[in-house]
């Protein structure tokens, strides 16, 4: 009788939190930032069967991670019914033009796809710190002028991809830390510390030429030498471009195929098993009714039931589309939760029922 108390007062928090949620701006929750992943920009110079059909291969291609996804036949004549997607849109102005700003419909494209048995890369992505150093005959220099092209190219194909990122302040404490002699050697301790402060999964080296023929004395080309370490590993990429557009581009399409091979999903059509997460601390309703929130909008969950609660710990289990270790790769990505690496036992007096079945992880709650 206690716990379906419980549940009568979570389903009330619920409803208090939701229409607080609805009052303010979207950057207050973290949760705020996946339905980006289903938003186009797009021309708004063309009819509206066609920037309808780009904002539907725009998405496409951010969720999967696939540049050439549109190869698909299936997909392709998905096109055809791209309005049926389009759950609102707007006008926009900006520098470049007039666009219209597309919200497609999320539920049904994982639909598809998962009819197509594509995997889907949802928004628990890891933050890219990016370090960008340009050599220019014997001298290096830090890229960080807000107007200079290679910056704005980086930033617009990172937003194109739906890559989570940071750009260092290059403040006092940056540059004396590091140097760009540092970032261009490779020299990954002093990388490393100077990086710590941002509190980002990844970080990211990005080494620029310009390739100058001797006659004449135009640049023909550019070279990106892009560096990050995974697991211990070093990755490296090298491409070239003729300009810094298509450098950039060329280079974010990559990094994202890279990791949607690494965080991707392929979704099952049924739960597959069900898992019980432990989150100490969690004290205050409000934090337990928005991380149950949370959990529910990870992608491969089909729905979270708080199975019990106290002060010390709250269970929640989770039916799950993906497998467990697909879970624990989404959790590393929520700011609010730290894992234990040993599990911690509770006095309790919580059902046997309750306290049989088997926990996958302990976390630990920090409020924000």
């Amino acid at each position: 009788m206690a716990l379906q108390a419980w549940h009568e007062v979570i389903k009330k928090m619920r409803l208090i939190v939701l229409f607080v949620a609805a009052l303010l701006p979207c950057g207050v929750f973290h949760a705020m930032a996946s339905p980006a992943l289903y938003q186009a920009e797009v021309n708004a110079e063309q009819t509206q069967q066609q920037w309808q059909r780009e904002a539907l291969q725009q998405v496409l291609i951010r969720v999967t991670g696939q540049p050439d996804i549109m190869q698909r036949p299936e997909l392709r004549t998905e096109l055809n019914n791209a309005a049926s997607y389009v759950k609102q849109f707007e006008a926009v102005r900006t520098e470049q033009g007039n666009n219209v700003r597309v919200l497609l419909d999320a539920v049904r494209i994982q639909q598809v796809l998962r009819q197509l048995q594509i995997p889907i890369w949802g928004g628990q992505r890891p933050e890219l710190l990016f370090w960008m150093v340009q050599q220019q005959g014997t001298e290096r220099q830090f890229v960080r002028q807000a107007d200079s092209i290679l910056l704005q190219s980086l930033e617009t194909a990172l937003q194109q991809q739906g890559l989570p990122y940071t750009l260092p302040l290059y403040d006092l404490d940056d540059l004396v830390n590091l140097t760009e002699n540092d970032v261009w050697g490779g020299f990954w301790p002093q990388i490393e510390q100077a990086s710590s402060r941002y509190n980002v999964q990844q970080v990211v080296v990005l080494l620029i030429e310009e390739m100058i023929s001797a006659e004449p004395e135009v640049v023909q080309s550019w070279r990106l030498t892009a560096l990050r370490q995974h697991n211990g590993l070093l990755l490296r990429d090298e491409l070239t471009a003729p300009d810094e557009q298509t450098l950039m581009q060329h280079y974010s399409e990559i990094l994202s195929q890279q990791l949607t091979q690494q965080y991707a999903i392929l979704l099952t059509p049924e739960v597959i098993e069900q898992s019980v997460l432990q989150i100490n601390g969690l004290t205050q309703l409000t934090d337990i009714v928005q991380l149950e929130r949370r959990l529910s909008e990870l992608l491969g969950v089909s729905r979270v039931m708080i199975l019990s609660h106290s002060a010390e710990k709250t269970l929640f289990a989770l039916n799950l589309q993906m497998t467990a270790e697909q879970l624990l790769q989404s959790l590393v990505f929520e700011p609010n939760l730290q894992l234990r690496a040993q599990a911690q036992s509770w006095p309790t007096d919580l059902p046997s029922a309750v306290e049989a079945q088997p926990v996958l992880a302990e976390f630990d709650y920090i409020r924000p």
